[in-house]
């Protein structure tokens, strides 16, 4: 599933980042276009104008203002040309760079062309003899560029340059254009997200529901095994049963032995009939056993289980702790249940220190419940099953089930208890069983 959710994220990104590379090569193929065309429209207009002005025009406006009839000329054609094209000046100045003749108005003839200082590049250029659009400049705030247009005499010289000035009016559209843009892409951007955390859930849902699919397969092909091996060990336990009464009175010697093996062969049949019952009602075994009526003494379990196990301490070299244990804890689970409950739990944590240790048992009451505490030395738990412990099917154990803790759990629920498990890697584990006590 981790898979899965990388790709999802994976895709999302891949998907917004190319929704962000198309706007972007959009926006720029659009201003491209723009500024193109307004560049080609005041570069044809400067042109235009340039071939309707003689030098001669130019000459005779120089050199008697505005009396001449070639001011007159200049005149006209450039009051006309900023007329009909609504361009913002229109303008020519000399190869000094004087201004002859501004759309502006006479205070801003016989002055240096104010593109001298905007735009001197493109200045010498056109006085070179070359037509060029300026560079965008900025009056007031407002955008402009100025498309400048040599006038040549006979001998291709320079005699003047024709100058009009446009405001770049494709800017508030460009403005618009690309605040739309930003917006439909953060659209898709927000849309790509949506879908890919709708995606991601239906996975996890999808996944969790394999899971519960896949444990209930297990349930059921566990209780199919159950219920065979449960009719296969029946017949074998009467006899081991009989055989260990027989030996009790040849061998006085071994009667505590034989108490022993008939003991533990009473407690298993029984449980071989709950995990038949289990297998065969689809309910957890917890239920099963939990008899209506049925109560026990869990101090007392915890101590016969201890008893039981005393061999196994000493062979595994595990020191055993023991906190008020003596007195009673009446609950309301039968004795044969408290001591599955207890040899699970404390098995497990033998498991767990295989090269020995301690492990320290208590017992305190709380609220009405007790809660017996069985603490090991032992590998600890990995936080990625930490959680999960207690569930089918879930062991940290090579060659385990898991449905140990998962029918101690439910022994433990079935009386209104509860079992909680916590540990750490190298630090123990912790099991503590938390029963009501049985009221009456």
């Amino acid at each position: 599933m981790n898979r899965a959710i990388s790709g999802t994220l994976l895709f999302a990104a891949v998907a917004v980042l190319a929704t962000l590379v198309l706007s972007w090569f959009s926006y720029r193929g659009v201003r491209a276009a723009l500024e193109d065309s307004f560049q080609r429209r005041i570069s044809n207009v400067a042109g235009a104008a340039a071939s309707q002005i003689s030098p001669q025009d130019i000459a005779d406006a120089r050199a008697l203002g505005e009396e001449a009839t070639g001011y007159a000329n200049l005149e006209v054609q450039l009051t006309a040309l900023r007329a009909t094209t609504g361009l913002a000046n229109a303008s020519l100045f000399d190869s000094a760079r004087t201004v002859i003749f501004d759309c502006r108005g006479p205070e801003y003839q016989h002055e240096p062309t104010r593109l001298d200082t905007l735009a001197p590049g493109e200045v010498r250029e056109a006085l070179a003899g070359r037509a060029v659009v300026t560079r965008a400049f900025r009056l007031g705030s407002d955008s402009y560029r100025a498309g400048l247009a040599p006038v040549l005499n006979a001998g291709g010289r320079v005699a003047g340059v024709v100058a009009v000035e446009g405001r770049e009016d494709h800017r508030p559209v460009l403005a618009r254009f690309r605040r739309g843009l930003g917006l439909t892409a953060l659209v898709i951007a927000l849309a790509v997200a949506v879908l890919a955390a709708l995606r991601i859930r239906v996975g996890l849902a999808a996944e969790r529901l394999e899971r519960r699919l896949a444990r209930a397969e297990n349930l059921a092909a566990m209780g199919r095994l159950t219920a065979t091996l449960a009719h296969e060990i029946k017949n074998p336990l009467a006899i081991i049963r009989g055989s260990a009464q027989r030996l009790g009175k040849l061998e006085p010697q071994a009667e505590r032995m034989a108490g022993f093996i008939i003991e533990e062969t009473d407690r298993l049949s029984r449980t071989v009939g709950r995990y038949l019952q289990f297998a065969r009602a689809g309910e957890g075994a917890g239920e099963a056993a939990a008899v209506a009526g049925e109560s026990g003494d869990a101090a007392a379990a915890l101590r016969a289980t201890l008893d039981l196990l005393d061999d196994e301490f000493r062979m595994r070299k595990v020191a055993v702790g023991r906190s008020d244990l003596d007195g009673d804890a009446p609950v309301a689970l039968d004795f044969e249940s408290l001591k599955q409950v207890f040899l699970n739990l404390i098995l497990n944590a033998l498991e767990a220190m295989p090269e020995g240790g301690r492990l320290d048992l208590s017992r305190s009451e709380r609220g009405g419940r007790f809660e017996f505490a069985i603490r090991d030395t032992g590998v600890g738990l990995a936080p990625e099953i930490s959680g999960r412990v207690g569930d089918a099917f879930v062991t940290t154990k090579a060659q385990g089930s898991g449905l140990g803790l998962f029918l101690t759990r439910r022994l433990v629920q079935s009386s209104g208890g509860d079992l909680e498990i916590r540990g750490a890697p190298g630090r123990g584990t912790t099991c503590i069983v938390r029963l009501p006590r049985r009221r009456g």
